[in-house]
């Protein structure tokens, strides 16, 4: 019997704090549930005016994992 690999069932690589830096852009992990993120996408660090948004993890997942997304900051246990 086949089973297909999923992110609830895996372990969870993103965690609130967190900061991944892309080519021309940097994401931030700002809150964490079951399954939906709330990030901010800044083009410079520490740009105040990035609003929160919302994804779900598996298309935020996709989305780093496509841009060669790099974890600068590790977020809280």
């Amino acid at each position: 019997m086949k089973q297909k690999a999923s992110t609830r069932n895996s372990k969870r690589p993103l965690a609130k704090g967190q900061l991944w830096k892309m080519n021309n852009a940097y994401i931030q992990i700002v809150d964490l549930g079951k399954m939906l993120i709330h990030y901010k996408m800044m083009n410079q660090l520490g740009q105040m005016q990035a609003r929160t948004r919302m994804s779900t993890i598996d298309t935020m997942g996709i989305y780093l994992k496509s841009n060669r997304a790099r974890l600068v900051t590790k977020g809280s246990p």
